[in-house]
C-alpha cells in the first residue's frame, strides 16, 4: 500500500492539475476511477489473499446509489468492509470517509482522503459543524457520487475496555436512552449533518452491522475484533454482514427525532450482535438471523494483477479458484487489470513543464500546450490501463511532442526543456510500440 502510494498520488496530482480548467464532474469521474483501481488492489489482499468468506444477510441493491453507510465500529478492518460492499455495487471509487481529525496527519493518505471528498471531524466541543457542512455541500454541488462511510460510535468497541463501555452506558442512561451491550452509544452530530446537508443528493442510508467470526473464547465471552495484521494473517475465517437499506425519505431531519431514530437503529444492531454472540442455539450462534449468502469477489473486475513498466507486463500475484500463481504468464486479458503508471507520470511531466514555462516566462501558449497534451496523455494512459493494446491516444500525443520538441531542440540547442521533453516523448513512442508487440 505504501509502496504504490507515491505513484498513485503522482498520477492523481497530474489529473488534478489538468482538470483545473475542466468541469468538476469531469474531475470526479476520473478521480473515482483512479481510486477504484487503487482500492481494488488493496481489496485483493484483504479478501482474496486472506481467503475470508463474506457472508451477507439482506439484499444489496445492484445499482449504484448515493448513500451514507452507517456501521458499528470494532477495528481498523471495518474500513475495508465498507469497500467490500461498495465494490459489489461497482461503487468502490465513490467511497469517501468521515474520519477523526488526527488521521489527517497520516503520511500520504491523510491529505488525499480529504481531496477525494472525505471530511475530518473533532469530537464534542471542538466539532466544526460549518467546516463539515461546507465540505459536503461542495461535493454535492459538484455532483460527486457519494458513498459516505460514517461510524457513529466515534471510537471502537473493545470488550476489554470496560471503562469505555461503562461510560457509554452511563451516558445513555442519563439521556433516557436504551443501554447497549455490544455497541457503544452512537453520536449523532456527524451523521445528522451529513444527511441534512446532502438530503437532496442522497438515495438511502445503508445500515450495516458487522461481526467477525472467531471472536468468541472457549468460555463464550466476546473477544476483540481482529486487528489489521491479524486479519491479513488469515485469523478471521468469515465476516458476517447484516445489511438493511433505509430510504432517505424515511429518516427524520429534526435533531431530536433523528437522535431517537439513530439510537433505535443501534438497538437493532445490539440485538443482532447479542444473538450472534450469546445465542443458546448452536445452529444460531455466530450467525445473524435469516439466510446468509456467501458473496464471492469477481476477480476479473477487481484485481490489478499486473503493472506496466518500461513496456513489459509483469504478473505480480494471481489467485484463481483459491490456487496461487506466482510469476506465471497471463493469457486471459479479461482476467487482467493494469495501471499505466508510467503513462500518468509522463502526463504529469508534460503538464508540469507547461506550468513552469508559464511561471518563468509568462507563456500562455506553453501553459495551454501543457494542459492539452498532458490531458491527452492522461486520457491515453487511462485507455492503456483498461487495454494495453489501446495506444492510439497516447501514441498521438507522444508522437507529436517528440517531433515538435525535437525541432525546437534542433533550432535552439537547449537541453531544457526542449531536449528533455523530446527524449522523453521519443522513449514513450518506443514503449507504446513495444506494448502492442508483446
Amino acid at each position: 500500500m505504501l509502496g504504490t502510494a507515491p505513484a498513485y498520488l503522482l498520477s492523481w496530482g497530474a489529473w488534478r492539475l489538468l482538470s483545473s480548467v475542466l468541469p468538476a464532474r469531469v474531475y470526479h469521474k476520473l478521480d473515482d476511477r483512479l481510486y477504484c483501481i487503487y482500492q481494488s488492489m488493496v481489496l485483493f489482499f484483504f479478501e482474496n489473499y486472506t481467503g475470508v468468506e463474506i457472508v451477507i444477510y439482506g439484499d444489496i441493491p445492484k445499482k449504484k446509489e448515493n448513500v451514507i453507510y452507517l456501521s458499528n465500529h470494532q477495528c481498523t478492518a471495518d474500513w475495508i468492509i465498507a469497500d467490500m460492499l461498495a465494490i459489489r455495487q461497482s461503487a468502490l471509487g465513490h467511497v469517501r470517509y468521515v474520519l477523526k481529525d488526527g488521521l489527517k496527519w497520516l503520511p500520504l493518505y491523510g491529505w488525499y482522503f480529504s481531496q477525494h471528498g472525505g471530511a475530518y471531524v473533532k469530537r464534542s466541543a471542538k466539532f466544526n459543524e460549518k467546516a463539515m457542512k461546507k465540505k459536503l455541500f461542495t461535493q454535492t454541488q459538484a455532483g460527486a457520487p457519494m458513498y459516505l462511510v460514517i461510524f457513529p460510535e466515534g471510537t471502537r468497541y473493545n470488550p476489554e475496555l470496560k471503562n469505555v463501555i461503562a461510560d457509554s452506558q452511563a451516558f445513555a442512561s442519563k439521556q433516557g436512552l436504551a443501554v447497549l451491550r455490544h455497541t457503544l452509544t452512537p453520536r449523532m452530530r456527524a451523521s445528522h449533518i451529513a444527511i441534512d446537508t446532502m438530503k437532496g443528493h442522497l438515495d438511502a442510508v445503508y445500515d450495516v452491522t458487522v461481526a467477525y467470526e472467531g471472536t468468541l473464547d472457549p468460555s463464550g465471552q466476546r473477544k476483540p475484533a481482529p486487528s489489521m495484521p491479524e486479519f491479513l494473517c488469515k485469523e478471521c475465517p468469515r465476516v458476517h454482514i447484516h445489511f438493511d437499506r433505509v430510504d432517505i425519505k424515511e429518516i427524520p431531519t429534526e435533531p431530536v427525532f433523528f437522535r431517537r431514530w439513530l439510537h433505535e437503529r443501534f438497538e437493532i444492531k445490539d440485538r443482532l450482535l447479542t444473538n450472534f454472540y450469546e445465542s443458546k442455539d448452536e445452529d444460531k450462534i455466530c450467525k445473524f438471523p435469516g439466510e446468509g449468502k456467501t458473496s464471492p469477489l469477481n476477480l476479473s473486475k477487481t484485481l490489478p494483477s499486473v503493472v506496466i513498466l518500461g513496456g513489459l507486463t509483469l504478473p505480480l500475484l494471481l489467485t484463481e479458484n483459491g490456487r496461487k500463481l506466482y510469476g506465471s504468464a497471463v493469457t486471459d486479458r479479461s482476467f487482467v487489470m493494469a495501471v499505466d503508471w508510467i503513462g500518468f507520470a509522463y502526463a504529469a511531466a508534460i503538464a508540469f513543464g507547461g506550468f513552469m514555462g508559464y511561471k518563468r516566462k509568462g507563456s500562455v501558449m506553453s501553459l495551454m500546450a501543457g494542459l492539452v497534451f498532458g490531458g491527452l496523455s492522461a486520457y491515453g494512459a487511462l485507455n492503456v490501463s483498461n487495454d494495453s493494446k489501446d495506444i492510439k491516444v497516447s501514441l498521438l500525443a507522444s508522437g507529436v511532442l517528440s517531433v515538435v520538441m525535437g525541432m525546437r531542440y534542433k533550432k535552439s540547442g537547449k537541453l531544457m526543456p526542449a531536449g528533455i521533453m523530446a527524449g522523453l516523448s521519443l522513449l514513450m513512442v518506443f514503449r507504446l510500440l513495444l506494448l502492442i508487440m508483446v
